[in-house]
């Protein structure tokens, strides 16, 4: 190979793959034990929200939610999101090994997101709306699990495809 190469045009070195395997490994692991992880971001947020002296500003905040949204604490699942967010972006980094590539990605993800608040938004100033809350939730399903990876790895992946002249 020659070193004038796109670090795009280059195959993965070994020290890639090992993180890759260890990145996916450990996004599987979370999402395995969802459970365990959301209920330890609980605990931390609610201690967090004591040390402040802001433990009813939590469960106020809490009871303006709908469950069509979700019945977790909302910290807990904001935070749980963002973490495996980063991770998926950051897999997708590694294996992509291209800043642009990666940051395509990140635009889908935040259009995902942004998409999703716009529902969740919409459905509370319009009164409860069951369906906006559901779909925002879906939405939120999706972004979470590794779906969006498994589409994004194949079109994003160097040499996928051909220029056009």
């Amino acid at each position: 190979m020659s070193p004038n190469l796109p670090s795009a045009g280059r195959p993965l070195t070994p020290g890639r793959w090992l993180l890759a395997g260890l990145l996916a490994a450990a996004l599987f692991l979370v999402g395995m034990e969802s459970e365990a992880v959301f209920a330890a971001l609980t605990r931390g947020w609610q201690a967090v929200f004591e040390q402040l002296g802001q433990g009813g500003a939590l469960a106020r905040l809490q009871q303006g939610t709908s469950h069509l949204v979700t019945t977790r604490s909302l910290p807990a699942m904001a935070t749980y999101g963002l973490l495996y967010v980063a991770g998926c972006l950051l897999l997708l980094h590694v294996l992509l090994r291209d800043g642009r590539r990666t940051r395509w990605a990140a635009q889908v993800y935040l259009g995902l997101l942004g998409l999703c608040v716009l529902l969740l938004l919409g459905g509370r100033l319009g009164g409860n709306i069951a369906w906006a809350y559901k779909l925002g939730r879906r939405i939120i399903d999706f972004v979470i699990s590794p779906l969006p990876v498994m589409i994004l790895l194949p079109v994003l992946w160097p040499g996928s495809r051909r220029v056009l002249k």
